[in-house]
């Protein structure tokens, strides 16, 4: 049947029914698209224990409010088991920082849990600027503050930006006494840091406001809680804050901090019970006060806002006791509740005809292994987008090593193991990701070194060691249906010990071990088994792995260490070594599955390893994916999957895309590209800056059209715009497309007349390219980025010819800084809705001088290093929108004195990098913070590739450019 999914026309059906050009009801699928989300009217607890390392916990319960219900969420458990941490988050995503191990090892993890999905997941780049524990969050819709713990006490403050999932440190905004076990919450403006441990004399009442306008912090006496006390919780609605129970001792005690007062008062709605490290969050109306210890306790308490009154809610009580947890909400500390636009989500598309989804999950598990000691743990592989994360709640229900694994559609089977020899079956539920024994499955014979493989019916585990030298050739056949296991002695193998298996829907090939290389066949239909030393393996090898599809099963690695990979064809039961499948390193004790298309090795000795490999069936190539890395390296694991060995899978048809496009929320890239410049001779390299990891790395494709040095450049969320230049005096425009990593001329968007040393800033919809040479002269060119069409504005022109000069900006006007000849301090500010240009003497640098850079966010641009006369100089200079005013800022100085450099960034730091010192060219990049204005470090790895002076910068996030923007993507059918 042709593919003939397309723009519906209106044309004559028969002729295109009697030639097959047709597309089957079953074959029209309905993918999901952009749509107005509900916030979610739910909180989120998370993480906890009683204290002691045994106890300490993953799980994440969820309280829905408008039933006063919590039900655990086993997919959105948390990254690691882990007590005394805090959260907080926004609309979308709760952020749950900090902790400590069952050890009582401080953390900096910082995990994400998506609303929407009920997921969670570790971001790194939002990792704590030091593990602590015993601390406090709360935040705006756009930013969570992470303030105070211990070990030792601490008055560190960090900010997590939601839109880039980045975390630093705010100086300014650190609470006025170092101390641990406090508690915050808060509103749209400001979030309020109260109680803790130590003080005067031993226990404080001091409460903190953050304002989040300027990222500082102080005192508010009148704020102080009515008695001093530590592992307390808070909440709150957009006009009070509710701080409720604690320690010394243990409190029941509720205190209502009112803000528009800043003053606080106990209110009689005290707890249900007296108790301290709970947790608590809420929405507009309501408060939820969850946990706590001496227990520890299940307890659920509803604080009513309007009556200031609270009651036990039995039905919303934790799915388990424990204290020292964290929750969060996308409704709490005064979050908007009103609906939002959300991109088209990733669930699945529906089949047309009858509602139904993908038959199964398109994912592998691998669980259990070795490391320097047996493991639980259980990976969850997503093979569309080949990353791999730990599914806590899929553990298995004891470490252990040297299992095997199988399964059907629905779920996997990890049965056996070590130490010692265990009979255990372990079931993991994929629509949950949850594990639990199945008693009735064990096996007949308690063994590890097994293998097992089977269809949709039936897994079947063979060999194996059950003692010392005890090897056997025992096959036991699960049956899904009953979750039942029974030897199958027609199945046994032919000899003891086989080392791995795979097979399609009819039967099942066992291959490998030692001492033999026998290839047994088991047929699933009479459960028999017979040798075929046809598909023999190539190379006798033990404790390899294997995977396949409905045609062909492939076995790869082995020991002594191989990286051999041999296909079997069933059709003929032969088998072949595919050298060009073979692993990317020898290794053995490893696992393997897979989907229809593509089988995956991970793990392996010696020594442990994470490595997951990738075997495409169509080519027979393998890849190395890290990507898809195991979370922790290990060995003599199992895995499974419900689409490996050609177990049945209904998806939706490839989508084509439409000519016609709708547009789509997306983020904004969280990169900065640094282009061109002078090494000696013209470059026309091109940089990017990834924020989130700060690295560098040159992308070739978005190379400029021609080498150039001494020009401008600035952008709007999808592009950049690089101008102007030398050598030959340049009017060339130059459109980075961020999306593809690509750079084209654009001749319609050329300047007006050719010139180099020129400086640029712009908005959303234009960019402004100001001064230059030769001359100096004032133009200033407009950008239209919807047309790629520039035209001059004489009325924006400079007040004062120069070049050499440096431009940032906000969504509403440009400042144009500085330049020669001779070196002034001038400071232009350009106002777009008039195209008007007027210097602004407030504001002017704070020492004349010229080959500068600058970037900045919404409230301010800063303006660093230069040169002055022929000195070079490291000078920041800030200038504050608002006001139109210059201060400068010494923290924030460069590492080196320096002209000739290009600045960017994003809405929390501003990133300089390359440039000139009175000796070499250099390739430093200087990160600025606009919350502390300190110069955080030259951070070496997002050093340029190649040290260049007189580069240009642009950046989808500098200048207040918002951190989403409506894309147009194609509409698929």
């Amino acid at each position: 049947m042709a593919d003939t999914r397309g723009i519906f026309t209106l044309q004559e059906i028969i002729p295109i029914k009697l030639e097959d050009q047709w597309v089957a009801l079953s074959d029209v699928w309905i993918a999901p698209s952009p749509f107005m989300a509900s916030v979610p009217n739910t909180g989120y607890f998370g993480g906890g224990g009683d204290g002691s390392g045994p106890g300490t916990r993953s799980t994440m319960d969820k309280v829905t409010y408008t039933s006063d219900t919590t039900a655990a969420v086993p997919g959105a458990a948390l990254s690691s088991t882990r007590q005394s941490l805090t959260a907080t988050g926004n609309s979308t995503n709760g952020y749950f920082g900090g902790g400590s191990t069952p050890g009582g090892a401080p953390l900096s993890t910082m995990d994400k849990v998506t609303y929407a999905s009920d997921t969670t997941a570790a971001v790194p780049g939002a990792n704590l600027s030091v593990p602590r524990n015993n601390l406090a969050a709360t935040g705006s819709s756009t930013a969570g503050y992470f303030g105070g713990g211990a070990s030792p006490a601490r008055s560190t403050m960090d900010k997590v930006t939601y839109a880039s999932d980045t975390t630093a440190q705010v100086p300014g905004a650190s609470l006025s006494a170092a101390r641990y076990g406090l508690a915050a919450t808060g509103n749209s403006t400001a979030g309020y840091f109260g109680g803790g441990f130590p003080g005067t004399p031993g226990t404080r009442s001091t409460m903190d406001k953050v304002t989040y306008s300027s990222d500082t912090t102080a005192a508010v006496p009148g704020a102080a809680l009515s008695a001093a006390r530590y592992g307390l919780a808070a909440t709150g609605s957009s006009t009070a804050g509710y701080f409720g129970g604690g320690t010394p001792g243990s409190f029941s005690t509720m205190d209502k901090v009112t803000y528009s007062s800043d003053t606080t008062a106990a209110v009689p709605g005290a707890l249900s019970v007296a108790r301290r490290r709970l947790a608590a969050t809420g929405n507009s109306t309501a408060g939820y006060f969850g946990g706590g210890n001496p227990g520890p306790l299940s307890t659920m308490d509803k604080v009513t806002y309007a009556s200031d009154t609270t009651a036990a809610v039995p039905g919303a009580s934790l799915s388990a006791g424990r204290g020292y947890l964290a929750a969060s909400s996308a409704r709490a500390n005064a979050l908007p509740s009103t609906p939002f636009l959300s991109p088209a989500p990733s669930s699945p598309s529906l089949r047309y005809s009858d509602g139904a989804g993908p038959s199964s999950p398109n994912t592998g598990y691998f669980g259990g292994g070795y490391t320097t000691v047996a493991v639980a743990t259980m990976d969850k592989v997503t093979f569309t987008s080949d990353t791999t994360a730990a599914v806590p709640g899929a553990n298995l229900s004891a470490a252990r090593y040297y299992l095997a694994a199988t399964g059907n559609s629905t779920a996997g089977y990890f049965g056996g193991g070590n130490i010692p020899p265990v009979a255990t079956m372990d079931k993991v539920t994929y629509s949950s990701d949850t594990t639990a024994v199945v008693p009735g499955a064990s096996l007949s014979v308690a063994r590890r070194d097994l293998t097992a493989t089977g269809n949709s019916t039936a897994g079947y585990f063979g060999g194996g060691v059950f003692a010392p030298g005890g090897v056997v050739s025992t096959m036991d056949k699960v049956t899904y249906s009953s979750d039942t296991t029974a030897a199958v002695p027609g199945a046994n193998l032919s000899a003891p010990d086989r080392r791995a298996a795979t097979g399609n829907s009819t039967a099942g090939y066992f291959g490998g071990g030692f001492p033999g290389n026998v290839m047994n066949k088991v047929t699933y239909s009479s459960d028999t088994t017979a040798a075929v030393p046809g598909t023999n393996l190539s190379v006798t090898r033990g404790f390899l792995a294997a995977t396949g599809n409905s045609t062909a099963g492939y076995f790869g690695g082995g020991s002594p260490p191989t990286a051999t990979m041999d296909k079997i064809t069933y059709s003929s039961d032969t088998t072949a070594a595919v050298p060009g499948a073979n692993l990317s390193a020898g290794r053995y004790y490893l696992a393997a599955t897979g989907n229809l298309t593509n089988g995956y090795f991970g793990g392996g000795a010696f020594p442990a390893r994470s490595t997951m490999d990738k075997v495409t069936y169509s080519s027979d190539t393998t890849a190395a994916v890290p990507g898809a890395n195991l979370s922790g390296p290990r060995y003599g694991l199992g895995a499974s999957s419900p689409r490996a060995n050609a177990l049945p899978a209904l998806d939706p048809p490839t989508v084509t895309p439409t000519p016609v496009t709708s547009p789509v929320l997306a983020p904004a890239p969280n990169t900065g590209y640094f282009g061109g410049g002078f090494a000696p001779g013209a470059r026309s390299t091109m940089d990017k800056v990834t924020y989130s990891t700060d690295t560098t790395a040159a992308v070739p494709g978005a190379a400029l059209s021609s080498a150039r040095y001494e020009l401008a450049a600035t952008g709007n969320s999808t592009a950049g715009y690089f101008g102007g230049g030398n050598p030959g005096t340049r009017s060339t425009m130059d459109k980075v497309t961020y999306s593809t990593d690509t750079t084209a001329a654009v001749p319609g968007a050329a300047l007006s007349a050719a010139r180099y040393r020129l400086a640029a800033t712009g908005n959303t919809s234009n960019g402004y390219f100001g001064g230059g040479s030769p001359g100096p002269v004032a133009t200033m060119d407009k950008v239209t980025y919807s047309s790629d069409t520039t035209a001059a504005v004489p009325g924006a022109n400079l007040s004062v010819a120069s070049y050499g000069s440096a431009a940032t900006g906000n969504t509403t006007a440009g400042y144009f800084g500085g330049g020669a000849y001779p070196e002034k301090t001038t400071m232009d500010k350009v106002t777009y809705s008039s195209d008007t240009t007027a210097a602004v003497p407030g504001a002017s640098l704070s020492v004349a001088r010229f080959y500068l850079a600058a970037t900045g966010n919404s409230t301010a641009g800063y303006f660093g290093g230069g040169t002055t006369g022929s000195v070079r100089v490291s000078r920041m200079d800030k200038v504050t929108y608002s006001t139109d005013t210059r201060t400068t800022v010494p923290g924030a100085n460069l590492s080196a004195d320096l002209q000739g450099l290009a600045a960017t960034g994003n809405s929390t730091n501003g990133y300089f990098g390359g440039g000139s010192t009175s000796g070499p060219l250099s390739s430093t990049m200087d990160k600025i913070d606009y919350a502390t204005d300190t110069r955080l470090a030259a951070i070496p790895g997002a050093s340029l590739s190649a040290a260049r002076s007189f580069l240009a910068a642009s950046s989808a996030l500098a200048n207040a450019l918002p951190s989403t923007y409506l894309a147009p993507a194609p509409n698929i059918v």
